[in-house]
C-alpha cells in the first residue's frame, strides 16, 4: 500500500527535525572515551540540587495524572512576572506553545510570517499546517529584517514570529526597532516574540516585552525553562499574553501536556531564581572569551546575546564538524538553516570544554 497517498503535500514535503547526536551514540560510533556536546544550546551546568530533589519527591506520585492546569506553577510564575495567572499558558517546551498558536489561529489559505534563517521549528510547523509559512531573509548583520517582515504581512496573515535573540545567529533587535515594528503590525495579527534566550541577554537596549503587553494586546512572548534553567530534558515552556487571547489558546492545548516531574522542577527553578544572574554571568564570560579566541585564529564570529556562537569558517561546515567530531567535540553545521557553507553553531560549554574546543579548532586551522 502506498501510504503517501493518505497525507497532505505539506506533510510529505516535511523532513523530520534532525537533532544533534547524543553523546552516547558518538562514543559508540567513534570508539571515544570522552565526548563534548556543544551542539544543542544546552546549559552545561546542569540542574540545581534543589531541582533534582523536587523531581525525586514528585516521582513518588507519577502513578497519578499531572495537574492539567499547572495551577501552582502558573501562580508562582505569574507572581514573579507581575502578570495575571490568566495571561499564562504552559507547554511541553515553548515549541508546543508555537504549535498551539499556529493550530489555533491559522486556517487553510492563511499565513505565518517569520525569518528564513531562524529557529527551524517555525518552518517545519508551518509546513505541516497547510504550508502556511512565509519566510523573510535576514538583514545584513544576521539580524531580523523587521521592516521586510512587516511588509510581508497581508490580509491573510494571522501570526508573525520574531526570535529575539535569534537562534541560530545569536543576534538581537533593539527595543526601539521592535517597538517601531509593532506599530506596523495590524492589531488583528498576533505577534509572537520567541525569547528562549531572554535570561542570557546583557544588551541594555534589548526590548522588555512584558512592559509592552498592556499597549499591544496582540503581543505574546514565549520563554522556556530549557536553557538557563537546565530543564531541556523535561520540556517546559510558556507563553504570556492578553488574558482574552490566552483563554482561547487553552482550547487547543493537549490535556496533561506538562508532566508532573516537569512542573515540580520548574517550580523549584522559580524558587531559586536568584541563581539565574550567576549562570548568565558565567555564560557571558565564557562566550566573550571563546569569541575572542576564535576570532584570533581567523574565524568569523557573529556577536551573540545567547549561550552559543555562530561561527563562519572557510570551506564546508560539515567538514569542520566531522573533524571536530573525530576529536570528540559535537557542534552543529548550519546547512539546514540556510546560513551558508561554512556556518556552524557552537554552544558555550564549561570552561574546560570550551578550551578543548578552541584547541581542536586551532589544530584544524593549522593544517
Amino acid at each position: 500500500m502506498d501510504f503517501t497517498k493518505l497525507f497532505r503535500p505539506g506533510i510529505l514535503a516535511t523532513k523530520p527535525y534532525s537533532p544533534g547526536k547524543p553523546i552516547a551514540e558518538v562514543k559508540r560510533e567513534l570508539n571515544l572515551d570522552r565526548v563534548i556536546k556543544l551542539a544543542s544550546n544546552e546549559n552545561p551546568e546542569g540542574p540545581l540540587p534543589a531541582v533534582v530533589e523536587a523531581i525525586g519527591k514528585a516521582a513518588l506520585d507519577i502513578n497519578r495524572y499531572p495537574d492539567a492546569s499547572c495551577h501552582d506553577l502558573t501562580r508562582k510564575l505569574s507572581a514573579l512576572l507581575g502578570v495575571d495567572p490568566g495571561q499564562v499558558i504552559f507547554g511541553n517546551g515553548s515549541n508546543e506553545v508555537i504549535d498551539i498558536l499556529i493550530r489555533a489561529l491559522v486556517s487553510p489559505g492563511e499565513n505565518v510570517v517569520f525569518s528564513e534563517h531562524s529557529f527551524i521549528v517555525y518552518a517545519l510547523t508551518t509546513r505541516v499546517h497547510f504550508e502556511c509559512g512565509r519566510a523573510v531573509p535576514l538583514a545584513p548583520g544576521d539580524r531580523h529584517d523587521l521592516q521586510a517582515m512587516a511588509d510581508a504581512v497581508d490580509e491573510r496573515t494571522k501570526l508573525v514570529i520574531v526570535c529575539n535573540p535569534n537562534n541560530p545567529t545569536g543576534t538581537y533587535n533593539t527595543a526601539a526597532e521592535f517597538g517601531a515594528f509593532l506599530e506596523l503590525i495590524p492589531e488583528n495579527v498576533i505577534v509572537a516574540v520567541d525569547e528562549a534566550y531572554y535570561e542570557y541577554v546583557t544588551a541594555e537596549d534589548y526590548p522588555q516585552t512584558l512592559g509592552m503587553l498592556a499597549e499591544h494586546p496582540n503581543l505574546v512572548l514565549l520563554r522556556t525553562f530549557s536553557k538557563i534553567h537546565s530543564l531541556a530534558g523535561l520540556r517546559v515552556g510558556y507563553g504570556v499574553g492578553h488574558d482574552g487571547l490566552i483563554s482561547q489558546l487553552h482550547r487547543t492545548r493537549e490535556p496533561f501536556n506538562v508532566n508532573s516531574l516537569s512542573q515540580a522542577a520548574a517550580i523549584a527553578c522559580l524558587d531559586n531564581w536568584h541563581e539565574v544572574a550567576g549562570r548568565a554571568r558565567r555564560n557571558r564570560e565564557q562566550r566573550e572569551a571563546m569569541a575572542k579566541e576564535l576570532a584570533a585564529i581567523g574565524l568569523e564570529v557573529v556577536p551573540s546575546q545567547t549561550n552559543f556562537l555562530l561561527v563562519r569558517a572557510p570551506g564546508k561546515a560539515a567538514t569542520w564538524a566531522r573533524l571536530l567530531l573525530e576529536k570528540g567535540i559535537i557542534v552543529r553545521p548550519m546547512d539546514a538553516f540556510g546560513l551558508g557553507d561554512g556556518a556552524m553553531r557552537i554552544s558555550i560549554g564549561l570552561p574546560a570544554e570550551n578550551e578543548l574546543c578552541i584547541a581542536a579548532l586551532k589544530e584544524i586551522v593549522a593544517r
